[in-house]
């Protein structure tokens, strides 16, 4: 018979919810009722018995809520400590210097002393007693300062989805994902999106999807209240940020709660406010900033909807996700629509990161979604390090037959039949692109796909040569129909791309998925309905106009806001300071302003990627790439060491995290993997 303290093992699914939950804690007070793991009994940190003898045990309180499935599966009780031994976190404390430490136990002491400590829980099941330990992993500590016994966390909607897009969600009950609050926590109280927060008063608003642990449907939008975040929100409110998370103290809980009584706005009404403005905004005059081609642009777009036989771009991308879960790759949404964009407005797009990170893939999916297909649209075209001029990949003229002898790749063919069927999409892709010389095989194009869209055209030898195929006489015009695409391994047994390169292409580095996350996605996609797979709807074939029609033109400086262009500016003064000759060039700001113009809209006119998200982007792949070096040279600009040794911010980080409003996440994420670089290797490629 099972003793009633005993219990059983639960499910690994419900265990991994428990374990991919953040909860917030506290050093715990020395009280005689700690479990004694400790030499000294009831410290809650004290050397221990268990193991070696020189470890250190101590222990945690925690003081935000905790996942139901503790209580309700493993009978947890909220005044039970986590416990955990310094050296299963290692990683984190010596991070702090911990390794240096005389006296250990002080330091532990010391180093958690009024601090909030993030953590994630860990069950370890105790065959022996049949019941559970409660251990856990330090991921952040901050200072406290004002003390609060309790914090509620408040999850964030993913950067890149602006507001206007989440509250149409939420209006359409679509689901939306909040990937730090998964289903085995109740329905959040508060969300944030971009600049504002928004109450969710009642736990039945929410439905928490079946197949997906951290997506949810709003059952009830208007009940749903927003107000703009409070001007203290990041500099007091808001409690060790750490990814999509924060926690709020229940001071601060209160007061939001204050708030949204008394200026709280309906998302019923204020989505209604915002479709007037834009209808009266339609009816209205544009602004004097904006170009008659501009405006010529806007007509012709809406001319070509009304026609009703254009597939639209919010469209588009929805069918190019679906795709990518019909085939289960695993992508970041907002990577597949920055992938978008990059090839709306670039003339080449290199797709980058470690091998196997899925670049080939990726460009394969595109086109597919485009309606390509290999060996008649789309052509893959494999790098070899012996391509050292034009000619390996396009061919040759045979000066004393008259006859051009076409390369082996096929890519001369290609954009011949590219040329006569301007109405079709066509897509090159340079497979290992940096495997050969990228400024001598590609001369030819760089500086051809510099040219007017509607002009540009590729010489294959000089006019007063002879040939006798008139398809190759005049040249190759190279038109709005063909997309350039090139991947790359970015390790040290290749030729990385010179700034000649980076300055005319969006260089796009693809991070690799954590493994544990690619296999819940498997389980999921499993769990899912055939009704809730749907079906992809590949009839329509994108052709060239289509493409065109989701083009704006517009490369303005009037594009980008003050605080932008002022951004720009100063990054460009701290790279030419080490480096003259580099820096943001007037072709990269132009190239910036047609990006963020290109930022695609849903049916309401709502932007898709966020702006701020957009253009760290392109702060990440226009710019940060150029900036590279041996460590004397560069470390200025990217870090800094202090007197104990940590890693402080350099000046271009300083100047990113200076701009409050703005996010420049995946910038510093950058920066800071590429000072562990040149920590490790004294260079960075």
């Amino acid at each position: 018979m099972q003793m009633r303290y005993e219990l059983p093992e639960i499910k690994d699914t419900e265990k991994r919810y428990i374990e991919e939950c953040f909860l917030l804690g506290k050093l715990a007070e020395d009280d005689s009722n700690l479990p004694g793991l400790g030499i000294e009994a009831g410290k809650a940190v004290s050397y221990t018995h268990v193991g070696t003898g020189d470890n250190v045990v101590f222990y945690i309180k925690v003081c935000s809520d905790e996942p139901l499935l503790l209580k309700n599966l493993v009978n947890k009780s909220p005044d039970e400590v986590y416990i955990t031994f310094d050296n299963r976190n290692k990683l984190y404390l010596d991070r702090e210097n911990y390794q240096y430490a005389d006296d250990k136990v002080e330091f532990i002491r010391e180093h958690f002393k009024n601090k909030l400590i993030l953590f994630k829980p860990k069950l370890n099941y105790d065959y022996a007693k049949k019941r559970y330990h409660y251990n856990f992993d330090v991921i952040l500590v901050e200072e406290e300062g004002e003390v609060s016994t309790h914090y509620v966390p408040v999850p964030h909607i993913k950067k890149g989805i602006s507001h206007k897009r989440f509250e149409k969600l939420l209006l359409d009950q679509k689901p939306i994902e909040l990937e730090q609050h998964n289903h085995s926590f109740d329905t959040p109280e508060f969300i944030v999106c971009d600049s504002f927060i928004y109450q969710i008063p009642d736990s039945d608003s929410f439905e928490k999807y079946k197949t997906r642990t951290t997506t949810y449907i709003c059952r009830k939008p208007e009940e749903i209240k927003k107000i703009p975040l409070p001007k203290d929100w990041h500099f007091s409110m808001a409690r060790i940020p750490y990814k999509d998370l924060c926690f709020i103290s229940t001071f601060t809980r209160g007061i939001l709660i204050d708030l949204f009584e008394e200026s709280g706005k309906s998302i019923v009404d204020s989505y209604k406010e915002v479709e007037n403005e834009m209808n009266n905004s339609k009816e209205e005059p544009k602004g004097k900033k904006e170009s008659k081609n501009h405006l010529d642009e806007e007509n012709n777009r809406t001319e070509k909807s009304d026609e009703g036989n254009i597939v639209e771009e919010y469209e588009f991308l929805d069918r190019l996700s679906a795709l990518a879960e019909q085939k289960e790759l695993i992508y970041d949404q907002n990577d597949l629509k920055n992938l978008h964009i990059s090839l709306k407005t670039g003339n080449l797009t290199i797709l980058g990161g470690m091998s196997g990170t899925g670049k080939s893939e990726l460009a394969r999916l595109y086109a597919e979604a485009l309606g390509l297909s290999e060996g008649e649209n789309l052509l893959f075209l494999p790098v070899s390090p012996s391509f050292t001029e034009p000619s390996d990949i396009l061919g040759f003229l045979n000066q004393q037959t008259g006859i051009y002898m076409e390369s082996d790749t096929g890519l001369t063919s290609f954009l011949i039949k590219a040329s006569k069927e301007k109405d079709t999409m066509f897509m090159v892709v340079f497979d290992e692109m940096n495997l050969g010389q990228i400024e001598h095989y590609f001369s030819d194009f760089i500086s051809v796909l510099e040219g007017p869209r509607d002009n540009r055209k590729l010489k294959l030898f000089s006019e007063k040569s002879i040939c006798h195929q008139p398809d190759y006489r005049e040249g190759i015009e190279i038109g709005n129909n063909v997309l350039f695409v090139g991947t790359m391994n970015i390790d040290e047994s290749v030729k990385m791309p010179t700034n000649r390169i980076l300055d005319r292409s969006n260089f796009l580095i693809l991070e690799k998925k954590g493994f544990l996350e690619a296999k819940i996605y498997e389980e999921q996609q499993l769990e899912q309905t055939e009704e809730e797979k749907g079906i992809v709807d590949m009839s329509t074939v994108i052709k060239a106009e289509n493409f065109q029609y989701w083009i704006s033109n517009s490369d303005s400086l009037s594009n980008l806001e003050d605080d932008e262009l002022k951004i720009l500016d100063e990054i460009h003064e701290q790279i030419s300071n080490y480096d003259s000759q580099t820096g943001v060039s007037f072709r990269i700001a132009k190239s910036v302003a047609k990006y963020l113009e290109n930022i695609p809209k849903d049916e309401d006119g709502n932007e898709l990627l966020s702006r701020d998200v957009a253009f760290d982007y392109q702060i990440k792949q226009r710019i940060l790439p150029k900036i590279r070096g041996y460590r004397d040279q560069i470390e200025n600009l990217i870090f800094k060491i202090d007197g104990e040794g940590k890693i402080k911010e350099g000046t271009i980080s300083m100047i990113l995290t200076k701009y409050e409003e703005k996010n420049f996440e995946k910038s510093l994420k950058y920066l800071e993997q590429k000072s562990k670089e040149l920590i490790r290797n004294g260079y960075t490629l």
